[in-house]
């Protein structure tokens, strides 16, 4: 018998509401009478696998995708669709074929390169995602984001100084807009040395973004790596006001307030980290050393014994602070009663 299209049309719309509730196998049902009626139709097969993505059932939609690529290989949007797939199932091979032929089909189209782009990168591939984020700059060499996509990919290869080149380029086509162009071109000026121009950056990124509690606590970071434990010690603080529940946050202040003999405070934020995550065993040893530099041997013993008892091995740790137990004794002036110098020896 001869269909009339208005048939399968009310499929079509019915499975688009199906989609739009949430219920999914409904709409496939409609997608597989409407490819019973017509096998030939291609979108079915392509609009069953987008559903069959949304459910987390990868090799039915691909299957799908396939079937509709072989019945239309000139649509080009779906062999990014169906390469999106095959990075779910990290089949990135695959993948990268899939994003080629569409460069082939439509070399003119961005979103191409930047999919197969990150495909490469995730393969580790970098010398084809620079060539693929090149050719992007070709086509558009106004946009700033390509530049910082790029830089992102030199900065992974460990190719500092194009990075640099890359993010201020970005920069230079979007200044004061994105903190996060600063912020990342501060970490490439950290891995190389560079804290000053870091510091600059971390700050620009703060004018742009006074809530980046990000850079807060990497400017922190370079300050502490500099000598500057006041400014380090202000930074951690403001990240701290900006977001309390961040246990990373006070352990690093706790740090820096231990390195500056400013013991009560690193107590302080140790016991607040250790609220926030109980079991974390590097708090409680912290605190224990802490506790030893105030001669509170009780709560320093309590501290080193619950650590090794959830995990430390503080024999292990200790010596990477100190020599032995004579060189922290020497270096703090401090006599360990014999209990807790046993904990921290070698047996």
């Amino acid at each position: 018998m001869q269909l009339k299209p208005n048939e399968i049309m009310y499929y079509f719309k019915r499975a688009w509401v199906y989609l739009k509730k949430g219920e999914f196998d409904n709409a496939i049902r409609d997608y597989t009478t409407i490819i019973q009626l017509k096998p030939d139709h291609a979108t079915a097969y392509y609009n069953r696998g987008i559903i069959y993505v949304r459910k987390g059932e990868f090799d039915s939609a691909i299957k799908d995708y396939t079937a509709a690529i072989q019945l239309k290989p000139n649509k080009v949007y779906w062999y990014s669709g169906r390469a999106r797939v095959y990075i779910r199932k990290d089949d990135f091979d695959s993948a990268i074929g899939d994003y080629t032929t569409a460069i082939q089909l439509k070399p003119e189209e961005v979103h191409f390169y930047s999919g197969r782009a990150r495909v490469y990168v995730r393969k580790g591939d970098f010398d084809n995602a620079i060539k693929d984020h090149t050719t992007i700059i070709e086509l558009k060499p106004d946009n700033a984001n390509v530049y910082y996509n790029r830089g992102i990919v030199y900065k992974d290869k460990g190719d500092f100084d194009n990075a640099i080149q890359d993010y201020t380029k970005a920069i230079e086509l979007k200044p004061g807009e994105d903190y996060a162009y600063y912020s990342r071109r501060a970490r490439v000026y950290v891995r190389k040395g560079d804290l000053d121009n870091a510091i600059q950056d971390y700050t620009t990124a703060i004018r742009i973004g006074p809530n980046y509690v990000n850079a807060y606590y990497n400017r922190g970071i370079v300050y502490k790596d500099k000598g500057d434990f006041d400014s380090a010690i202000e930074d951690y603080t403001t990240a701290i006001q900006l977001k309390p529940d961040q246990i990373r946050f006070y352990n690093l202040r706790a740090r820096v307030y231990f390195r500056e003999g400013e013991f009560d405070n690193a107590i302080e934020d140790y016991t607040t980290a250790i609220q926030l995550k109980p079991d974390y065993a590097t708090a409680y040893y912290n605190r224990g050393g802490a506790w030893l530099h105030l001669r509170k041997w009780e709560e320093a013993k309590s501290d080193l014994t619950t650590a090794q008892n959830i995990g430390a091995d503080i024999i292990d740790v200790f010596p990477n602070q100190y020599a032995s137990i004579e060189d922290f004794e020497q270096k703090t002036g401090i006599q360990l009663p014999p209990d807790i110098a046993e904990m921290l020896t070698p047996q």
